[in-house]
């Protein structure tokens, strides 16, 4: 068992050095291109952007380099979605480079950030009368700069997370703070190819292509974003419910109010259709490997709704359209997806707590339709040179700072109380289940459990209450079925040898998150010892000391919050610098803004 643990901290000098020349192959061309075209001379991309230009209606500095990012982009959310449940079924990674699905991350990463380069490197003429000063005679798209800081967020997120595994272990998470950096650097490009279409626009640019960028970069947007509801998409989530509703509400109208906005009539439906081809791309990967295919929400009734308010407006664009939006989509619009989860998610939303769902999705919902308010104006504004009619910075701010507010209050899970616990009474069961990728070999042992917890109260109101087993080859989770006051037993056998990591979730409103461990092989790597699958009592346990059982416990507490500080400021400097590039653009006064 001992050979067949893998490393549980940061890579292999070996691999880091294989990681680097990677980085070289793509990025030492990228250079002699910069100083090739900058110089004046004629490149092979330059020749390329400015066919594409002439095909597509815009400049070349937002052709060619919105093409790259699309291709990166999808590359990075191929590789995401695929390898989540590589993780969710065969545990942590032997390296970063025995992993394939690292690879369309790696590269997609490296590509976001060459298609913000390529941008700022292109922009030699027809430039916006607002532009970013990189130097004497280098002048930049704000739209590039956004695109070159998110690819260089996400890109910083890889050596990052070594840096991470080496400290504190390996943290398998999707949420884990450098996989934040990494996922949210490379979705966040779209903020800056949003951006980068209006400035195209002001210089000129129009035609069938440029109008339907609008809608679709607002699709483009939901896809990406969408991304960070992926463990809940596929049942295993380590963060709270609450945490999904307010993304859900957040995302949906954000996009959908955005992309009604930019189009007009039937924009909203556009950005659902880009959504939903998008992510049935997704699934090809992983259900060829037969691994989990992440379900998803669908977000219809919030477009219907989204276009049904508009129209009744009269299309009206202002922060009035958007509280009305809000509210509907934060109502109806999440009282249909409460209804979806039970046709489509792993764990749905539980009827009895709907109305806290609602009031945080509508929260959420008015946040996101605030912003995406804003967002469109200033586009509009930078595209027109025209200032909206009343802009009101404010609500825009207010829109960012609550959903600031509403993930913080919902997204960090809770410790179960002292003194919870499972007696689970273990029995063998007559027959295992399948499993799609077999792995850790161990003698097959397949149980049934009869669970009686101590605070009956709490199990009645759960969020969830779930037999469940990973890392194994497969996944398994079911809702454990009561027979008794506080006592259930599982709907299915759950499997208790090789690698597989086995017990009892469940999650009590509204933030507290525990497991009662029923089975875990023993794991040298990250002095971890076995549990073994005996009848007893059980304590809960918070989740993440089960479900991260690769994380070092002896790390100083001093050094955690050290490094969630470092990525939360970064994290927090793309946030702002994306508002403040939509803003200068925006700006009416005609003047450069230069490093400085």
């Amino acid at each position: 068992m001992a050979q067949e643990s893998p490393p549980a901290g940061g890579a292999q000098f070996g691999q880091i050095v294989i990681a680097g020349l990677m980085f070289t192959a793509v990025f030492l061309p990228l250079a002699l291109f910069v100083l090739r075209e900058r110089a004046g001379k004629r490149t092979v991309f330059g020749r390329v952007a400015d066919w594409m230009a002439g095909l597509t209606g815009l400049p070349r500095w937002a052709a060619l380099p919105m093409f790259v990012a699309f291709l990166s982009g999808m590359s990075a959310l191929i590789g995401v979605y695929w390898d989540v449940p590589i993780h969710m079924e065969l545990g942590r990674d032997e390296g970063p480079l025995a992993n394939p699905s690292h690879y369309p991350i790696y590269f997609g990463l490296m590509g976001i950030f060459a298609s913000g380069v390529l941008s700022a490197t292109l922009a030699t003429k027809d430039l916006p009368k607002r532009t970013f000063k990189i130097g004497p005679h280098w002048r930049a798209p704000m739209g590039s700069i956004q695109m070159m800081a998110t690819g260089l967020v996400g890109i910083a997120g890889f050596p990052l997370d070594d840096v991470w595994h080496r400290l504190f272990g390996q943290d398998v998470t999707e949420w884990g703070p450098t996989h934040v950096l990494m996922i949210g650097g490379g979705v966040c490009v779209v903020l800056g190819l949003q951006l980068l279409l209006g400035e195209a626009r002001q210089v000129g640019a129009t035609g069938p292509v440029v109008r339907l960028l609008g809608p679709v970069l607002a699709g483009a947007w939901m896809m990406g974003a969408s991304a960070f509801l992926m463990e809940f998409d596929l049942g295993v989530p380590q963060f709270p419910m609450l945490s999904q509703v307010v993304l859900v509400g957040l995302i949906g109208a954000w996009t959908l109010t955005y992309g009604r906005l930019s189009w007009g009539p039937g924009g909203a439906l556009i950005v659902l259709a880009v959504f939903l081809a998008s992510r049935a791309s997704f699934a090809v990967i992983p259900l060829f490997a037969d691994l989990h295919v992440a379900s998803l929400l669908p977000y219809v009734a919030e477009a219907v709704i989204i276009e049904v308010v508009a129209f009744a407006m009269r299309n009206r664009q202002g922060y009035t359209f958007a509280a009305v939006a809000g509210l509907l989509v934060g109502t109806a619009g999440m009282l249909a997806e409460a209804a979806f989860t039970h046709w489509l998610m792993p764990n749905p939303w539980p009827t009895a707590h709907l109305p806290l769902f609602v009031l945080f999705g509508t929260g959420a919902a008015l946040a996101g339709a605030f912003i995406g308010v804003w967002q469109y104006q200033r586009v509009e504004e930078t595209a027109t040179r025209v200032p909206a009619a009343s802009p009101r910075h404010s609500v825009g701010l207010v829109g960012a700072l609550g959903a600031v507010a509403l993930m913080s209050a919902v997204a960090v899970p809770a410790d179960p109380e002292p003194g919870f616990t499972a007696d689970v009474r273990l029995t063998e069961a007559a027959t295992g289940l399948p499993i799609s990728n077999p792995h850790g070999g161990g003698t097959p042992r397949w149980v049934d459990a009869t669970v009686t917890l101590s605070r009956p109260d709490l199990a009645d109101d759960a969020v969830w209450l779930n037999g469940f087993a990973w890392q194994g080859g497969d996944f398994f989770t079911a809702p454990l079925e009561k027979i008794g006051d506080g006592v259930y037993r599982t709907a299915q056998p759950l499997p208790v040898f090789g690698q597989w990591k086995t017990g009892i979730r469940v999650h009590v409103p509204n933030r507290v998150m525990g497991l009662a461990p029923i089975y875990a092989p023993a794991d040298p790597a990250a002095n971890a010892p076995s549990i073994d699958a005996t009848s007893g009592t059980r304590p809960f346990m918070s989740e993440i000391e089960f479900l991260q059982r690769e994380r070092k416990s002896e790390t100083p507490a001093v050094l955690w919050t050290v490094a969630y500080v470092t990525v939360g400021l970064i994290f927090a400097g793309m946030w702002a610098l994306f508002a403040w590039l939509y803003a200068a653009a925006a700006t009416a006064r005609r003047r450069e803004v230069s490093v400085g």
